[in-house]
């Protein structure tokens, strides 16, 4: 009797490596076999019932919209075996401390990735910073808390039409945090970074993001607080760079 689930039969089958005919759009949902393998062991690991609903998708990964067993949410980050590129990311890895001890080549840095992010998603919410939770992470799979409702995830604060001086405020104080208590710098933080969550701004995409001791840690703060002064300014805040940098460098929180 063969008791194989499905999606291991499918996947031992090669049924999806098949990408000839395929358009782009196409192409980029079509999981290699270590991927399809990975989330194989999470779907058995952390009792998954199904994949709901696709959340995003990016060039480097793709989120889905999860429910468990039990009935609760989740949400699924894959991170593309293909168009993860070594070049680019051994500029956030390669002196970032904490990894040292990582043997990075081309084969494994999306699995280095993957950690780095569930590391970062730590620190910021031990740190009292609102973002998603994470619990847990195998090979290129990231398992986090969902943020949205059963209609759709939360929206990015580009999408939202009031309230701006409040959230300028609120993030100040995030990145003041994840400078001085997580001790990281997002360094792609901007717009498109931050969901604004049950009336509070969720800070995601912390893949990339660095310890303060890494060596290009000021440019990437630099590069930061521009996003954020230049969105905000265009939203009719009283901000600017040189506030800002002074506030989230200054040792006491005001």
């Amino acid at each position: 009797m063969n008791d194989k689930s499905a999606l291991k039969q499918l996947i031992e089958s090669d049924e999806f490596s098949n990408r000839l005919n395929l358009d782009r759009k196409t192409y980029g949902l079509v999981f290699d076999r270590r991927t399809l393998n990975a989330i194989y062991e999470v779907i058995k690991k952390y009792d998954i019932d199904y994949i709901n609903f696709p959340i995003s998708s990016g060039k480097e990964s793709l989120i889905f919209n999860i429910v468990l067993r039990n009935g609760e949410t989740r949400a699924l980050k894959i991170y593309k075996m293909s168009t993860l590129k070594f070049s680019n990311t051994m500029e956030y890895i390669k002196g970032d401390y904490r990894f040292d001890k990582e043997r990075i080549n081309r084969s494994n840095v999306v699995y280095v990735w993957a950690q780095k992010e569930y590391t970062n998603l730590k620190g910021l919410r031990e740190a009292g910073i609102h973002a998603p939770k994470p619990y847990g992470f195998y090979r290129n799979i990231l398992l986090m808390s969902y943020l949205g409702t059963a209609r759709g995830p939360a929206p990015q604060i580009k999408d939202l039409t009031e309230g701006f001086q409040k959230l300028y405020d609120e993030l100040k104080r995030a990145m003041w945090l994840m400078y001085h208590k997580a001790g990281i710098v997002h360094a792609d933080l901007s717009e498109y970074n931050i969901l604004y969550y049950r009336k509070n701004p969720y800070i995601i995409d912390v893949g990339q993001s660095v310890s303060i001791k890494h060596p290009m840690a000021e440019d990437f703060l630099e590069r930061d607080i521009k996003n954020i002064v230049s969105f905000f300014t265009k939203k009719d805040v009283t901000c600017n760079v040189k506030d800002l940098y002074s506030y989230i460098k200054g040792g006491i929180n005001a």
